[in-house]
């Protein structure tokens, strides 16, 4: 997958943390994950338009992905929030970062299989 189209559609479309020209480097899992995921993309129904997370999904992203992912232990409230973690601050309300919300209305949408997934982390 290309890196422009990738940040194009799941940082700068689905991610309340990017920043333009910030640290190009730095990469959430889900991010990773479809960077390195080979599926007919031209057949896939990429729109991400509603960002809700259900929570059969949430579940299984987050043990597949988040536990994965490089800022899980510093740097997500929204893993620390669903760990218990006492750390301050915390946003109870944590949104979760673009690479899950992407992945997670293509896996509602059945354009990507959570298989697919395991296959590649």
């Amino acid at each position: 997958m290309d890196k422009s189209w990738l940040i194009r559609n799941v940082c700068e479309g689905c991610c309340s943390f990017y920043k333009p020209g910030k640290d190009e480097e730095l990469a959430c899992k889900g991010f990773l994950v479809l960077g390195d995921l080979t599926l007919p993309w031209d057949e896939i129904d990429m729109n991400v338009e509603e960002k809700v997370v259900h929570s059969e999904t949430m579940a299984n992203l987050y043990n597949i992905l988040c536990m994965q992912c490089p800022f899980f232990d510093d740097g997500c409230d929204f893993a620390a929030e669903r760990r218990g973690e006492p750390r301050e601050p915390v946003r109870m309300d944590a949104a979760p970062c673009g690479g899950f919300l992407f992945l997670n209305a293509c896996i509602d949408r059945g354009s990507i299989d959570i298989q697919a997934l395991n296959q590649v982390i």
